[in-house]
């Protein structure tokens, strides 16, 4: 196992995307362990109604067994992760396992469409895994809003609790698959307040390196 300090280290060093410094009203909308037929069709349809793109850090296996959600993410406007092969602790695999959950996903993924981001299961990637991403391409994104509740898909009171703390320059992370219906609805919340406050929902890549024609 890895030590906590290695995997803590590269954390707190600033090598992990949090947060984006902008005066745009934008906040990054990002959705992991999809894609999932309980819930991608209706967090896509929730998206479309209000206008807003997210960013899906995609599951490998998932990806293989349901590559008609992925596409349809993608054929949506939305943007693509790498979320590894399955949903485990990254920070305990080994270098080569990480390598090859990585490779394995980024191959399946790069055939819909770019991807330039990861993000790791469990939150916390090492020093080693982050330099096999850069050689793979790839920038860690972790959050600075994240749903608990719910498994990660929120719960009645999750959406006025995340408009509190969802602002400028936010990634927020949201969680969907089995048992996590609730990810729609805790969606459709948030984005009918923060688009009350005049904030747009967008990519991960939208937020970090905005387009000046949009």
């Amino acid at each position: 196992m890895i030590p906590l300090a290695q995997a803590v280290g590269p954390v707190l060093r600033g090598r992990v995307l949090f947060a984006v410094p902008t005066r745009t009203p934008r906040f990054a909308l990002t959705v992991d362990d999809g894609p999932d037929p309980a819930t991608t069709p209706a967090l896509l349809d929730v998206l479309a109604r209000h206008g807003a793109r997210a960013t899906f850090f995609l599951l490998g296996e998932r990806v293989e067994r349901h590559p008609d959600l992925a596409r349809r993410v993608v054929d949506a406007g939305h943007e693509l992760g790498n979320h590894t092969w399955r949903d485990e602790p990254t920070w305990q695999l080994p270098e080569a396992a990480f390598r090859a959950s990585l490779g394995a996903t980024q191959e399946l993924l790069g055939a819909l469409g770019p991807v330039r981001w990861f993000r790791p299961g469990s939150g916390w990637p090492t020093a080693p895994h982050l330099a096999i991403a850069r050689e793979t391409g790839l920038r860690c994104a972790l959050g600075s809003a994240v749903a608990v509740a719910g498994s990660g898909a929120g719960t009645a009171g999750t959406a006025p609790w995340l408009d509190a703390v969802v602002r400028r320059g936010s990634v927020l992370v949201l969680h969907e698959g089995a048992g996590r219906a609730a990810v729609a609805a805790t969606t459709a919340g948030l984005l009918a307040r923060t688009t009350r406050r005049g904030l747009t929902a967008v990519t991960l890549s939208d937020l970090a390196h905005p387009d000046p024609r949009r």
